[in-house]
């Protein structure tokens, strides 16, 4: 959909505009995230390979990975967790994360999966730091992820409605045309309930 990686950026400053501050990841999270970092480290083979075994688990999830990809796929999501924990958190960071939704949309990862391992992934933070660390200080490291999960996946769900719209203009139907169906149709339908 974006000719360049200049696309990626602009969608994540626009999207990073439109979320209210004291929602989104702040620069305080980051050094949240900084101070934390040794445990968050020491989490890191207990969630990459808690990620994947469910995954492979699961007949729908399993069928979007070829064979023998796991330990590529392991390490993309090494990667990913290493800078979620180091930063920075720049623009640079978060348009990553608008290609990141592009690249499950193009796997075919729904995104209710998307959005059920980051739940997963969301708890496993929760559990191990409670686990850990003083409750303050686990309460602190939770919300510091949590904000930054939040921020993550609007950039990422963003991408995936953009990429649909696009693709339904390509098309020849109109986006608007149909978001003015879909407005009457839950008008019509609340005032029912």
């Amino acid at each position: 959909m974006y000719p360049s990686l200049n696309g990626y950026f602009q969608v994540a400053q626009t999207v990073w505009e439109t979320l209210p501050p004291t929602t989104r990841f702040s620069p305080q999270d980051g050094v949240t995230l900084k101070t934390y970092a040794a445990h968050l480290r020491g989490w890191e083979e207990t969630i990459i390979s808690g990620f994947y075994d469910i995954l492979f688990s699961h007949p729908a999830t399993r069928s979007v990975f070829r064979e023998g990809e796991r330990p590529m796929r392991e390490q993309v999501l090494r990667t990913w967790y290493r800078r979620a924990i180091a930063g920075p958190f720049d623009l640079e960071y978060f348009a990553w994360q608008v290609l990141v939704g592009w690249v499950h949309q193009y796997r075919g990862i729904s995104k209710s999966q998307v959005m059920v391992m980051w739940g997963w992934l969301i708890e496993q933070i929760w559990q191990l730091s409670h686990l850990s660390l003083p409750l303050d200080e686990a309460d602190q490291l939770f919300r510091a992820w949590m904000r930054l999960a939040n921020s993550v996946q609007a950039m990422a769900a963003d991408e995936r409605l953009e990429a649909y719209l696009h693709k339904l203009e390509q098309s020849g139907v109109s986006p608007r045309i149909l978001q003015s169906a879909a407005v009457s149709w839950l008008e019509e339908r609340s005032s029912q309930i």
